[in-house]
C-alpha cells in the first residue's frame, strides 16, 4: 500500500512538473511574441539623404540611408576624410499630443593646417537642436550651418534631408511595392 501510494504520488508529481514546464514554455514564448509585436508597433524608420558639396555646384559625396530605430534610441551617421570627421546623431521622441521631436546633434573635428610657426591643430565643434516634426515631413539639417558665401569655391557644405515614419507604414509600403 505504501509503495502504491508512493508511486502514485511520484507519478502525480512528475506529471504535474511536466505540465508546469509546458505551461511555462508557452508563457515566455507568448510574452516574447507580444513584446516583439509592441516593439514593431513602436519602431520608426528614419530615411536620411546626405550630400557633401565642395562648392554650390559640385556634389563630392552623397548617401541615401534608411535605418530602423525606436523612440529614444539614436541613429548615427559618420562622414570622414583627411581634413574632417563628422558624426551626426538623430534621436526621435514621440510627443504625447502626436508627432515627434527630433534631437539632432552634430560633432565635427577639423584639422587646421599649420601656419607660420604654429603647429597643426585639431578643432572640435558641436551643436544640438530639437526639431518638432510630423510623420513623413521632410526636414533639412545643415551640420556645418547654411551656406552663406555662395561665391567661395573652397567652402564645404553638408545638407541632410530626413523624414521619419512608423515602421509598420514603411513595411506595408515595401510589401505593396514588392507585389507590383
Amino acid at each position: 500500500m505504501k509503495k502504491t501510494l508512493f508511486f502514485g504520488l511520484l507519478l502525480f508529481t512528475i506529471g504535474y512538473g511536466i505540465m508546469a514546464q509546458d505551461g511555462q514554455a508557452e508563457g515566455p514564448e507568448r510574452q516574447n511574441q507580444m513584446n516583439l509585436e509592441q516593439l514593431l508597433k513602436d519602431a520608426l524608420t528614419i530615411h536620411i539623404q546626405a550630400r557633401l558639396f565642395h562648392d554650390v555646384q559640385n556634389v563630392v559625396w552623397q548617401s541615401d540611408v534608411e535605418k530602423l530605430t525606436i523612440p529614444g534610441r539614436s541613429v548615427t551617421i559618420n562622414m570622414q576624410n583627411e581634413q574632417a570627421k563628422l558624426s551626426m546623431h538623430f534621436t526621435p521622441y514621440r510627443k504625447t499630443q502626436g508627432g515627434l521631436i527630433l534631437v539632432a546633434q552634430s560633432e565635427i573635428w577639423l584639422r587646421v593646417p599649420a601656419e607660420g610657426d604654429q603647429k597643426e591643430n585639431l578643432r572640435y565643434f558641436t551643436s544640438m537642436r530639437s526639431i518638432p516634426l510630423d510623420y513623413n515631413e521632410i526636414i533639412y539639417f545643415y551640420p556645418l550651418g547654411k551656406l552663406e558665401d555662395m561665391d567661395n569655391p573652397d567652402q564645404i557644405h553638408i545638407e541632410m534631408a530626413l523624414d521619419i515614419r512608423p515602421y509598420a507604414e514603411s513595411a506595408s509600403a515595401a510589401s505593396a511595392d514588392g507585389q507590383n
